[in-house]
């Protein structure tokens, strides 16, 4: 049987109309873009159909109608039509942007007035500026970074997503937990088959997690070109504990940062973009272009919730500070804690935080400092941003500050390692001592579970080797998902597998499908290790994590921690214990999470740092027996790789 779901677009599900108009350069000359020749092979919808008639969709320049005020128990079906293409940086569509009428010097360099910009050309732009380079990206719908789709809790989310790649795709909608659905997962070859070059796949699921949340593609490294936007699911005021702290909830306080590459290459990162913006900081360039800064506007007196989002590509976890500010923290992973007052936050790959800055200082404009770590040291990558407040003169920036040796003083959260030594103590906050917002009575574990994560180099010159329990994952060839009656089982492994095997993946290269076996309906714990020099940010779908535990134990004793932990337990953590999905092992380190097990299903377990999750750190977390997982309908399954 197949699916043609083009078809159907075309035929049945015919709602709304996606173009650019009237995109001009500076002489009034009609510019083409990339997304609009892309678009030009697909179908121009219409109106029609008798289920997509209840459906919401934007109209033309116009804000979508789920991105509204939430009111309980009035759920939408929103609805988005997303083609993922091949684009440019710095195409013809930019070149407005160079006008001199935008530009100015300061300190002998060239910049870009973004409020300007944005005031006369924000409607039907299509300029993805990035660092002022040209280099090829991958993208939806045109932006960089992606459409940012925002709903309430209960919403169905319904997007067609159209590959016009030559290479296949998925997209994975980071933090839903899936539960009713977890075919949408979006992982390719874990919970469905991936989205062929020229083919389309219809993700339809409710939207059963809030707060901030992201969608990105789960293919190899596409997110590190451009694949990749925000999901904010907002609650009705009266199931939002920090509505009164805050007067302001706005998209332009989205905050969407990634290390950049560029042209495709997996390397070492370049570069860090905010919102796709921001100061070329890559040697040897002959002809550089005006810097655009992403701006954040705000009001004097104002309140405002802003909300942090890290693409973390590669091994760069990053700093986030606001001169002159302080950041009063509400929620991290869409989880809501008890507010703590910093002035810097860490974020390790795919962590988000929300949090309220009070626009209480002299009308000016203020610098948002992003500043790279790890790999991102080695080449002092920072970025920056402008925290604007209006009535300030647009053009008044103060360069001279702008450093890698700048640290912003005052207190860290999240630090890298997490001072769980105790080495900074009053100058940082621990995640592992953050309270949750609405603590849970502590439930012991059935079962604990302990798995590590280890990169090392194999043989001077011979690359590195990147696993989870001794084991390089391999992606099956068959999505385990919807193969799980047809005895799929076989093709996995494990490390007590392997061992009974007579293989000690210690001594030879284990590579496999590395499956860890849950049991369904039951509280459990994983005691997560990192037996690397450096810290891991883990990633578990389909479920909020408790984190109950966090500590260093040094090179010498991380490889018996199994055996440390059962004769004279680790420090754990009861009531109260924040909620995440995508946190850091400390190098040499240990997390200890706990979860309800509820949701039955194939869900992947990995790295965060997409060259070490690609290479093999990672592995899938088999929660109950096949009959207990969900049966998806066959026509929107990924059954078909193909459709014709």
């Amino acid at each position: 049987m197949k699916f043609n779901l083009l078809q159907t677009l075309v035929f049945t599900f015919c709602l709304i109309s996606v173009q650019i108009h009237g995109i001009q350069d500076a002489s009034g000359k009609r510019i083409v873009s990339k997304y609009e020749r892309v678009m030009q092979m697909y179908p121009q919808l219409s109106s029609g159909g008798a289920e997509s008639s209840q459906w919401r969709a934007a109209e033309k320049d116009m804000r979508h109608p789920c991105k509204r005020d939430c009111a309980d128990q009035q759920p939408m079906t929103c609805y988005y039509y997303m083609v993922v293409h091949y684009d440019d940086t710095m195409a013809e569509t930019c070149k407005r942007y160079l006008q001199s009428k935008y530009r100015f010097k300061l300190g002998g360099k060239e910049f870009i007035d973004g409020i300007k910009v944005a005031e006369e050309l924000g409607k039907n732009d299509d300029c993805k500026y990035a660092d002022g380079l040209e280099s090829e990206v991958m993208v939806v719908n045109g932006q960089l970074p992606g459409m940012s789709i925002e709903v309430c809790h209960g919403d169905t989310i319904v997007a067609d997503v159209i590959n016009s790649m030559h290479e296949t795709t998925t997209v994975h909608w980071h933090g839903m937990h899936q539960r009713m659905t977890p075919f949408m997962d979006g992982v390719p070859h874990v919970t469905q088959y991936p989205i062929e070059a020229g083919q389309a796949f219809r993700y339809r699921f409710e939207v059963d997690h809030g707060g901030t949340n992201w969608w990105h593609s789960h293919s190899e490294h596409q997110r590190a070109f451009g694949l990749a936007g925000p999901l904010v699911v907002r609650m009705p005021p009266k199931l939002n504990p920090h509505a009164h702290l805050y007067d302001f909830d706005l998209t332009e306080h989205v905050i969407m940062i990634q290390d950049w590459v560029h042209n495709f290459v997996e390397s070492v990162a370049e570069n860090i973009l905010i919102n796709g913006k921001g100061r070329n900081l890559k040697k040897g360039i002959k002809v550089v272009k005006p810097t655009l800064y992403a701006h954040f506007p705000v009001v004097r007196g104002g309140r405002y919730r802003f909300r942090v989002i890290f693409n973390g590509v590669s091994n760069c976890p990053i700093s986030l500070s606001i001169d002159n500010h302080d950041l009063v923290v509400i929620a991290s992973d869409g989880n809501d804690i008890e507010p703590v007052e910093v002035q810097r936050i860490m974020l390790h790959g795919a962590e988000r935080f929300d949090f309220v800055l009070h626009a209480n200082q002299e009308v000016a404009n203020y610098w948002i400092r992003i500043k790279g770590y790890s790999f991102c040291a080695k080449n002092q990558l920072h970025q920056e941003a402008v925290l604007h407040y209006r009535d300030a003169d647009t053009r008044a920036l103060d360069t001279h500050t702008l450093s890698y040796a700048y640290d912003a003083p005052g207190i860290t959260l999240n630090e890298l390692g997490d001072a769980v030594d105790g080495s900074a103590p009053g100058k940082t906050i621990s995640l592992a001592t953050l309270n949750a917002q609405r603590p849970e009575p502590e439930i012991q574990p059935t079962a604990t579970f302990y798995t590590s994560m280890n990169a090392f180099e194999v043989k001077q010159g011979e690359g590195f080797r990147f696993q989870m329990d001794d084991i390089s994952f391999s992606m099956p060839k068959m999505s385990l998902l919807q193969t799980r009656n047809l005895g799929v089982g076989q093709f996995f492994c494990n490390r007590s597998q392997q061992a009974d095997l007579g293989f000690n993946c210690r001594q030879r290269h284990c590579r496999c499908s590395n499956v860890i076996q849950v049991p369904a309906n039951q509280q459990v714990e994983f005691v997560v290790s990192s037996l690397s020099s450096t810290p891991h940010p883990i990633h578990l779908h389909g479920y909020t994590f408790r984190v109950v535990g966090m500590g260093v134990l040094g090179e010498q004793k991380i490889g018996q921690i199994e055996q440390i932990d059962r004769k004279t337990p680790l420090p754990r953590r009861g009531r109260g214990a924040p909620l995440k999905d995508s946190v850091q092992v400390p190098a040499f380190g240990y997390t200890i999470f706990r979860f309800y097990t509820n949701s039955p299903g194939y869900w992947m377990f990995h790295c965060h740092i997409s060259p070490h999750s690609e290479n093999g750190m990672a592995a899938v977390v088999r929660v109950g027996e096949d009959v207990e997982m969900k049966m998806c309908p066959v026509s929107n399954c990924g059954l078909c790789s193909s459709m014709a």
